[in-house]
């Protein structure tokens, strides 16, 4: 029964992320996980409960990585196995160490934040599935994470499961006796889980309501191409798909935009070292007579970057901003020496990007906290980019690996924490969607259809 409650929860939790999006359950889906975990007497029973609710939710929630097959082929399933058992390794850590803290449900939230972000921890970190994302769109309660970052978030929904769940084993649902009322009421602290949740949601409400008036604006143009994957790193269709950016830019220039921007390794070619494109980036700029950045590979002191490249309405290159934080097995290969003998045989490992340094990028006169892709999906990286004198923050990328996946939502989630946690207004221009401007409230004021050609044009108010 315990195992089949755990199998159970895994699904629920699972259904409150995209593409499902019943983020309400979340607040009850832990509920039957904890409730078994209440129940487990030895080890070995609290490693079967774990292992099936983290190999339940982690299998589900990782079924994204399966888009990647008609590029790296039958290792997208050995990839996809692995990594939900990688991830299930920390809800083990979880359901061993549950026994320490049972007898307190803000322990128990406290452990879970503790694994959550551990998670995210290390070269092989990531922290998907983490529960405060399930609720992007309950903007109310997710204005504490102003404070407390998405982990806050997560320790509240957390919290209530674990409340719930202490009340079925205590007070009783006819699966197990009832015990004593008074105590379970004493040791259930009900009142305080109440307030916290009535102070966040008021808060979140008086938030939301309050106006702000800026002066200021700068226009924007965010380019969403949609070129297929496929044809994007195709060699031979290079000169087509710069072609297209051009085309869009020009068309975009109508409009007069300060700023227009490509997304991330907008061409398959090192631009600014290649003359041909260099020189055609350049007359671009020049022609439109507004900032152009973009996404490009960029080759520099002997090692490769995945860039952003700002460059002024007469060709010059302003500044540049090089991914700092890499997707492990995607972008690099961790733990080369050991797994480089393993992985040769595919030949995707000959080459590598190399991490940046973190810094922001000038557009213009413009600080701007910079991104690219899985960057956005880590508060502390976003918050050491944002404090640094920048006007909002820009994040490129190109979701176009993941087809139509949960990815591109959960990106969007993602975006709108960082938003509120800096309360800056967040942009992110992607190949094919979401292309999307989110409000430092994480309200999503203007997007894009993913899998759409289109251009977005949008006015950033500068506070």
């Amino acid at each position: 029964m315990n195992l089949i409650l755990s199998i159970l929860s895994g699904l629920l939790f699972a259904l409150s992320f995209p593409k499902f999006n019943l983020f309400w359950l979340a607040w009850v889906a832990l509920v039957p996980f904890f409730y078994a975990l209440f129940q487990t007497k030895n080890f070995k029973e609290r490693l079967g409960v774990g292992l099936a609710f983290g190999g339940t939710f982690f299998i589900i929630s990782f079924v994204w990585i399966l888009e990647l097959f008609r590029f790296a082929g039958w290792w997208v399933y050995f990839g996809w196995v692995a990594l939900a058992i990688f991830q299930t390794f920390f809800i083990l850590l979880f359901a061993l160490a549950f026994p320490l803290c049972r007898r307190n449900s803000f322990f128990i939230a406290l452990l879970w934040i503790a694994v959550e972000y551990l998670r995210s921890l290390g070269p092989l970190g990531v922290p998907f599935g983490l529960v405060g994302y399930s609720q992007a769109g309950f903007l109310p309660i997710i204005q504490i994470a102003r404070f407390t970052s998405v982990y806050g978030v997560s320790f509240l929904v957390v919290l209530v499961n674990a409340v719930l769940a202490d009340i079925f084993v205590n007070v009783g649902t006819g699966l197990v006796p009832v015990r004593d009322t008074r105590t379970a009421i004493k040791a259930v602290p009900t009142l305080i889980v109440a307030l916290l949740l009535i102070g966040s949601y008021f808060y979140g409400f008086v938030v939301l309501s309050e106006k702000t008036i800026t002066e200021t604006n700068l226009n924007l143009a965010l380019i969403q191409p949609n070129i297929d994957q496929k044809i994007k790193i195709d060699p031979d269709k290079v000169d087509e798909v710069f072609a297209i950016y051009e085309e869009m830019t020009k068309k975009a220039a109508l409009e007069k935009p300060e700023v227009i921007i490509w997304p991330e390794t907008a061409v398959y070619s090192y631009l600014m070292r290649d003359n041909k494109y260099r020189f055609r980036l350049q007359e671009l700029a020049r022609e439109i007579r507004a900032s152009l950045v973009f996404g490009t590979p960029h080759y520099d002191g002997g090692k490769s970057y995945n860039s952003i490249i700002s460059m002024s309405p007469a060709g010059e290159v302003v500044d540049r901003y090089d991914k700092g934080h890499l997707v492990p097995f995607g972008e690099y290969l961790p733990f080369k020496p050991l797994l480089y003998p393993l992985l040769k045989s595919i030949g995707y490992y000959e080459s590598e990007f190399a991490s940046g340094k973190t810094k922001g990028l000038k557009i213009g006169r413009h600080n701007v906290a910079a991104s690219i892709c899985f960057e956005s999906v880590f508060p502390d990286k976003m918050r050491e980019l944002a404090k640094k004198k920048s006007e909002f923050i820009l994040l490129v990328t190109n979701d176009g690996w993941f087809g139509d996946s949960s990815i591109l939502p959960y990106h969007i989630n993602c975006g709108i924490f960082r938003a509120i946690e800096n309360r800056k207004y967040f942009v992110q221009a992607s190949n094919t969607g979401i292309t999307a401007v989110i409000d430092p409230w994480g309200r999503v004021v203007q997007k894009l259809k993913p899998h759409s050609r289109g251009i977005l044009f949008t006015k950033i108010p500068l506070r």
